[in-house]
């Protein structure tokens, strides 16, 4: 019995418990996100690679003269290595944010298209020589005609996942060398791997484990202690780390900012180095000027009482519109006070009027002109609070009402000509 077959035995068995314990803490802590179910579904192949290559150790160790198992095994270990190809893809594409394709059925059906015929050829006892015109224990590997289509098939999906993986990694904006290399142990460590077992044909010390347990370690980094990508469960900073208002903590005790997100570092970096000379007294709430801006801020002391957490609000563009509001409703009170004057000039008109018939024409035109006035008023009051119920659409609601106050005092002048003329 070779020394090197139960070297393999031992690390094999050790990957895969590791392994299989990995992938029941994914399913625990399991999400209704496709990012997860991908991950998921890549790992049971990975998992299902590396068994193919345990069980031909079982055969090497247990059945030496077991042809027909070792086939299976070797067949076997092909199902994973080729469809984590394409798992890790779509995986890869939905971590990127390109949704729309990775869940398009046609898509899938072409990503999964070299798998298939894979696993095709290598359980169709009649076509099998198209993968495999040799494959017997100890022995070098024979490849049919099929196997470098279908190998290069199943690369080309990989190189095409960590393209995106790389295009995913340089745009965004910290960490970027630690993130690529965390990104690049899987694929091109297996590759390596799958790469000199196949052109050498010979295989003994299975390197396997190694290369598989040194990629499954960078992804769970990646996962669950840098929090590079949406899988399990999402950091609390990296949300707050993307709102659009300014959050930071202020550390009392040194004087400083030990945290703030990308708002408060870039647009308001100016606001939160003013609002330190403001902290401390630690008020419950704060709303000033700050760096030209009009912010209101919540200000919450932490657990050790040495830290403060700041969650600001940028209200300068709610107090200009409220400004031009209150600026219009003036302009709208003067005309009102125009308007009533006006009405006052033609009731003491209407008192010099000596000729009833001129008295009836002139009463008609006054009383249509007033129902004008009137609907203006209730027209106007109605926009008025509507306004106020809602500043963002103030100003159009209030350039109607100087239109209207405007057409109102035109027909009442025009009325007061008619009445005078006659």
């Amino acid at each position: 019995m070779e020394p090197y077959r139960i070297v393999n035995f031992i690390m094999q068995s050790a990957y895969l418990i590791m392994h299989l314990l990995f992938i029941i803490v994914l399913f625990r802590r399991r999400q209704s996100s496709p990012v997860w179910t991908w991950f998921f579904c890549f790992c049971i192949a990975t998992w299902m690679w590396v068994s193919g290559r345990f069980l031909e150790t079982i055969v090497y160790l247990f059945f030496p003269t077991n042809n027909s198992f070792y086939q299976f095994a070797a067949n076997y270990q092909y199902i994973g290595d080729t469809t984590a190809a394409a798992f890790y893809l779509l995986w890869v594409l939905y971590l990127s944010g390109q949704d729309r394709l990775a869940s398009s059925g046609w898509f899938q059906v072409l990503v999964f298209f070299s798998p298939f015929i894979t696993c095709l050829l290598v359980f169709t006892n009649p076509w099998h020589h198209l993968f495999y015109t040799k494959l017997d224990m100890g022995q070098r590997v024979g490849h049919g005609p099929l196997f470098i289509p279908c190998l290069l098939g199943s690369f080309l999906l990989l190189l095409a996942g960590y393209i995106v993986s790389v295009r995913f990694v340089l745009r965004t904006e910290r960490d970027r060398l630690r993130q690529l290399v965390m990104f690049s142990l899987f694929p091109l460590l297996p590759v390596a791997a799958i790469l000199i077992r196949s052109i050498s044909g010979i295989d003994r010390f299975d390197y396997t484990p190694i290369v598989m347990t040194v990629c499954i370690a960078s992804l769970y980094q990646i996962i669950f202690k840098h929090h590079y990508v949406n899988i399990v469960s999402l950091s609390i900073r990296e949300v707050i780390d993307q709102t659009e208002h300014p959050i930071g903590i202020y550390d009392s005790s040194k004087g400083n900012w030990s945290y703030v997100n990308r708002a408060a570092a870039c647009e308001y970096e100016g606001v939160m180095r003013q609002l330190t000379a403001r902290l401390s007294d630690v008020p419950a709430k704060l709303e000033d000027d700050f760096d030209g801006k009009h912010m209101t801020a919540d200000v919450m002391p932490l657990a050790g009482g040495t830290f403060i957490l700041v969650a600001a609000t940028d209200m300068s563009e709610t107090y200009r519109e409220q400004s031009v509001l209150e600026g219009q409703i003036c302009e709208l009170e003067s005309l009102h006070r125009d308007l009533d004057d006006v009405r006052r000039n033609i009731d003491a008109y209407l008192e010099t009027l000596p000729d009833p018939e001129k008295i009836r024409r002139k009463q008609d035109l006054i009383a249509s002109t007033r129902k004008l006035a009137g609907d203006v008023f209730r027209r106007v009051e109605e926009n008025l609070h509507t306004a106020k119920l809602d500043p963002g659409n103030a100003e159009a609601v209030l350039r109607e009402n100087l239109d209207l106050t405007r057409q109102s005092i035109e027909a009442i002048r025009n009325a007061v000509m008619q009445l005078r003329g006659e």
